[in-house]
């Protein structure tokens, strides 16, 4: 079975797709340690690389990807602030996944979710999360003060 690494620097766009949104889902620090130590490699090899996308352009999930790599890489802070940067961090799968915790959910008078009240459980930042919906559903991460 081939690697983040091998997927992501393959130059074949539904690996680098995938490869990317595992990146972005991976929490495990010893991973992100090594593919964070190949950034510079990572970069070349997926430059110029046309993903694709109909309505959300598939070059955002490898941005991304590589932002949490150097992210990482710097130490800069907790995960959680990158939150604010991706607009497909789903508030329950992240809870699911115990990187935060859900405290209140607001609804719309239709009864939809206006926003999510969460906090993180590695540095108790705190986010108010807006659920929206156009071809696919998204969230707008903010922190609260």
């Amino acid at each position: 079975m081939p690697t983040l690494l091998e997927d992501i620097t393959s130059r074949d766009r539904t690996r680098v797709w995938s490869s990317s949104c595992a990146i972005i889902k991976l929490r495990d620090a010893a991973q992100l340690d090594e593919l964070a130590g190949k950034l510079s490699e990572i970069e070349e090899k997926s430059q110029d690389l046309s993903l694709g996308g109909m309505v959300f352009p598939n070059a955002e999930h490898l941005r991304f990807a590589l932002r949490k790599l150097a992210y990482h890489r710097e130490r800069t802070g907790c995960l959680c602030r990158l939150y604010p940067e991706y607009l497909f961090f789903n508030p329950e799968e992240e809870a699911a996944g115990g990187h935060i915790r859900i405290d209140d959910v607001t609804y719309t008078e239709s009864k939809w979710v206006e926003a999510y009240h969460c906090t993180c459980t590695a540095c108790g930042a705190r986010y108010r999360v807006e659920e929206g919906e156009s071809h696919y559903t998204w969230w707008q991460w903010s922190a609260v003060s």
